[in-house]
């Protein structure tokens, strides 16, 4: 996900990997600090727009 993020590939790919992430256990904090994180080595731009998918991917309803 950091990988994709730091090189501005903010497309459906870096969108499942949040997914994954989540369904994996991830939380919305700790994937807010993960980016928060990365953002200062990638650039705040690219983390802003990784915080929008982020938040769309854990505002949907879970999938059974």
């Amino acid at each position: 996900m950091v990988a994709l993020m730091s090189q501005g590939i903010t497309d459906s790919s870096l969108k499942y990997h949040i997914l994954n992430a989540k369904n994996h256990g991830v939380t919305q904090k700790e994937m807010a600090a993960i980016i928060t994180h990365a953002a200062f080595y990638a650039g705040w731009p690219k983390a802003w727009a990784t915080f929008n998918l982020a938040k769309e991917v854990y505002s949907e309803e879970p999938r059974d």
